[in-house]
């Protein structure tokens, strides 16, 4: 039976525990958030933290819930997330930026308050004194050409107008929203940070393997963005290569697999490279004699034997040469 350490956690336990740190692996998906994403996330924590745009109404008893984080501990000691990397991307986001804003603010709550942001973005020394040359997260995302300026933002809390990544728009936009709350409720600033800390809460899911964070995640979504079928079947091929220790090559032939199929497929449902599997499945029921007028759902036909399909050396290549059969 395999083990899983489930316990909801506020933002401040979780982010600030000496345990927490998060690494998101080379097989995830880019940061894909917008700002409509972002938002939503404001809209729903500020009503909550400020009820009727109220900061007395608030009940110091009650949790906001932002979802679920599935990690596994590698051999490097990094929780390796495997589900939840867009939400805990956007509100590391979130606090560099009220972080940022605090400055030189003397007021106690605000310095405490301010404290308290730093032990959640960096590693902190036994008297809970934030290192700011060593962060609480990392990126190793093969596909994401901006990770470096996602790590960037969180070392330096800056941001100019020239950087359009997903993260530098995001980053922006919680400035704004930062500016425009402290205009409103100046004496009340320190309160909404303390609250997304203390208050909003995440169900961090620690898997004990790598195996067993990989099954969560083919039956969970991330908020507004539902897993494709390609991402579960990218983390078994990421798998099946990693074995076999050719994981680099995996990680830059699925990048090609999928910038060829994002020109190549236009697909009413799914992602381009669903449709690219799709394909596939037709051509192995052919192969196979198959002629029922039936089709089964696409991840339910490569489950089949543990995904046995996707572990065989051939189907990599014939992928590749199906995309490029178009």
């Amino acid at each position: 039976m395999s083990k899983l350490n489930v316990d909801q956690k506020t933002i401040m336990l979780l982010f600030s525990d000496k345990k927490s740190d998060f690494l998101i692996p080379d097989y995830q998906r880019p940061y894909a958030w917008e700002e409509t994403q972002c938002q939503t996330l404001w809209d729903d924590i500020f009503s909550f933290a400020f009820p009727d745009n109220n900061c007395d109404k608030f009940d110091s008893n009650e949790e906001y819930f932002l979802g679920s984080i599935v990690t596994f501990e590698n051999e490097n000691n990094k929780q390796e997330v495997i589900d939840g990397q867009q939400r805990l991307t956007t509100l590391m986001l979130l606090l560099r930026a009220f972080y940022a804003k605090f400055g030189n603010m003397q007021d106690e709550k605000s310095k405490s308050t301010q404290k308290r942001i730093s032990q959640c973005l960096w590693k902190t020394n036994e008297f809970g004194e934030a290192n700011l040359n060593v962060l609480k997260i990392d990126s190793e995302v093969a596909t994401d050409n901006d990770k470096e300026e996602f790590l960037d933002i969180l070392k330096t809390g800056n941001v100019n107008k020239e950087q359009q990544s997903n993260y530098a728009k995001n980053y922006r936009f919680f400035q704004e929203k930062i500016d425009a709350f402290l205009n409103e409720y100046p004496s009340y600033f320190a309160y909404l940070p303390a609250r997304i800390l203390g208050n909003c809460i995440l169900l961090p899911v620690e898997a004990e393997s790598q195996d067993t964070a990989l099954r969560i995640f083919s039956t969970l979504n991330d908020r507004g963005l539902p897993l494709s079928d390609a991402d579960i079947f990218k983390a078994q091929f990421y798998k099946y290569y990693s074995v076999k220790s050719a994981k680099e090559s995996f990680i830059e032939q699925w990048k090609e697999l999928e910038e060829v199929c994002g020109r190549i497929f236009r697909p009413l449902n799914g992602t381009p490279m669903d449709e690219l599997f799709t394909r596939y499945m037709y051509f192995i029921r052919a192969k196979q004699g198959n002629k029922s007028s039936t089709t089964e759902a696409l991840r339910k036909f490569y489950e089949k034997d543990k995904y046995s399909i996707l572990k065989k050396d051939e189907t990599l290549p014939n992928l590749k040469i199906l995309a490029t059969f178009w």
